[in-house]
């Protein structure tokens, strides 16, 4: 199968995220939620820890995929749909929101990246100081 993907572009295969590197422990800080999340979503999922959030790009980033984060101390997840209800934003300004957060992925997608298992599903995990804070930064200009 691994052939067929390559020849074919399929998932590509990352090397296994060491559980002691502080990848690992930055991911960990989530694990409560993170079980439920990737046990109800089928997509495929690229994570992105940081030592206050996690941002989880669900899809194929940066075609077609939506994003999830969580805050440190909290099992809640927030994504469009929940930034929508809170600050009531028109649709229109998701999808700019969408496009900002492409162009951020494009712009940072030769970086580390590893394979994990969470909830018995495989995970990309995206090693990016850069990629986390641009999506933080277009993130809370919603917050204000």
């Amino acid at each position: 199968m691994g052939l067929f993907n390559k020849i074919f572009g399929g998932e590509k295969e990352y090397p296994v995220l060491e559980p002691s590197s502080p990848a690992a422990q930055r991911l960990s800080r989530f694990n409560g939620a993170l079980e439920s999340f990737v046990q109800k979503v089928s997509d495929k999922l690229e994570m992105v820890p940081t030592d206050n959030t996690l941002y989880v790009f669900i899809g194929n980033p940066p075609k077609m995929f939506g994003i999830a984060w969580f805050n440190a101390g909290e099992d809640r997840e927030h994504n469009f749909k929940t930034l929508m209800s809170q600050k009531g934003l028109p649709q229109g300004k998701i999808q700019n929101l969408s496009d900002e957060l492409r162009n951020a992925y494009t712009r940072n997608n030769a970086v580390e990246k590893y394979s994990a298992t969470i909830a018995g599903k495989k995970i990309t995990v995206s090693l990016s100081d850069e990629l986390a804070g641009d999506v933080h930064q277009i993130i809370q200009k919603v917050y204000g």
